[in-house]
């Protein structure tokens, strides 16, 4: 089976760059985890990432971000998509919301990240 969707295909062959740029396995661990089958991906819902996370950590979601359960702290989440309900809850709390393109471009080297699937 073929990924057919050119921004995630784009987004994959980024990853990977980056990996091999800065030698952060973080990258391509992501890359290699998006690749796979769409019914494979994470799908963690809120209750989780506020489970594992703590406060001020970011946290990166090779899938999607869903809304049940609440948000304990201010995190950094970036996701390959988040619902509605999850996307209002974490900026009501006071954390951001990013897509992983930006959080590559914001922290090149992945340190600090938590990978949460």
């Amino acid at each position: 089976m073929r990924k057919t969707n050119q921004a995630l295909i784009a987004l994959i062959g980024d990853l990977k760059d980056q990996s091999r740029s800065t030698g952060s396995a973080l990258w391509r661990d992501v890359a290699l985890r998006l690749e796979k089958s769409r019914s494979n991906w994470a799908e963690p819902n809120l209750s989780r990432l506020s489970r594992y996370a703590a406060d001020e950590d970011v946290v990166l979601i090779p899938g999607k971000l869903l809304g049940s359960g609440d948000v304990a702290g201010k995190p950094s989440v970036a996701a390959y998509s988040v619902s509605t309900g999850a996307r209002s809850k974490i900026e009501a709390a006071g954390g951001r919301v990013l897509t992983i393109r930006e959080l590559m471009n914001e922290n090149p080297d992945g340190k600090g990240v938590r990978i949460l699937g």
